[in-house]
């Protein structure tokens, strides 16, 4: 039998006798197969808290079957092949419930090659998890005023004072002529739709680690009051957006320029997700 990183595949399959926990079995009535490319097939039964294990080349009566080559399972075996890693490379895959086969990392301690006993290092114990900080975040009086604005169902901009552009969201100061905004004006609700871009690819939430549901129409509205690039951006409602993207192609009056309207959520709290999306204004 072949060797991979200096290791016999029998070595791990022989050492899985003393390598039971049998308190990591308690509960579980399984029988794991496993199919080794040019090594042979094995069958592992663990049930009452017990164990057995065969060579065999029927592995029809398994709950679930790990199929992998010789230098994937030692490299699983001794840590130095991730499991998700080798099944999407598809060096490794599994017949049935992969989540079941992941009951024997319970089952069974690290194996250790021979001879390496004494020089066992500390097993590395690596927790994944997405980190979620209670905080809060001060708006400041200018965006707050906005936030506040959409909760009551008004969109807000702020006017330049000396080249009389608009901004919504607004900004404390003209990023152009660099001078202090401080009047206030309100636009839409309704506008014309300048730009769509056809999103495939939604970047995580930083701190939840949810994506938005894609495609989606992330759109450049004109609202009513605005001019130029004044545009406000937001999202399409998304049965619309196959819709909306088959009027540019075609060119009929779906297309650059279509009307739109703001669909209010229900529970507004202050929040751009109080407009839920934007749709086509019939």
């Amino acid at each position: 039998m072949s060797e991979y990183h200096g290791i016999n595949i029998e070595d791990i399959f022989n050492s899985m006798k003393d390598r039971f926990r049998p308190e990591g079995a308690e509960g579980v009535d399984n029988i794991f197969g496993y199919e080794i490319k040019g090594e042979g097939k094995w069958k592992l039964t663990v049930k009452d808290g017990a164990m057995s294990l065969e060579q065999t080349d029927d592995l029809s009566s398994c709950d679930v079957v790990m199929e992998t080559d010789g230098e994937t399972f030692v490299g699983l075996n001794i840590g130095k092949v991730d499991g998700m890693s080798a099944l999407t490379a598809g060096k490794l895959k599994v017949r049935g419930d992969v989540n079941t086969f992941g009951i024997t990392s319970k089952i069974f301690q690290k194996f250790v090659p021979p001879g390496a006993e004494t020089e066992q290092e500390q097993e590395l114990i690596a927790l994944k998890q997405t980190i979620s900080v209670n905080q809060r975040f001060a708006t400041g009086p200018v965006m707050g005023r906005f936030l506040q604005g959409l909760k009551n169902k008004k969109i807000f901009a702020i006017k330049c004072p000396s080249c009389g552009r608009l901004q919504s969201p607004p900004r404390e100061a003209c990023a152009i002529c660099r001078v202090r905004n401080d009047e206030w004006v309100e636009i839409g609700p309704k506008g014309e739709m300048r730009m769509l871009e056809y999103c495939y690819y939604a970047s995580p939430d930083p701190l939840t680690g949810e994506t938005r549901e894609t495609p989606y129409g992330a759109i450049g509205i004109l609202l009513d009051g605005c001019q130029g690039e004044e545009v406000f951006w937001h999202l399409l409602r998304p049965d619309q957006l196959d819709r909306v993207q088959m009027g540019i192609v075609m060119g009929d009056r779906v297309r650059h320029g279509t009307r739109l309207r703001p669909v209010w959520a229900e529970n507004r709290t202050g929040s751009v997700l109080d407009i839920k999306y934007f749709e086509i204004d019939e």
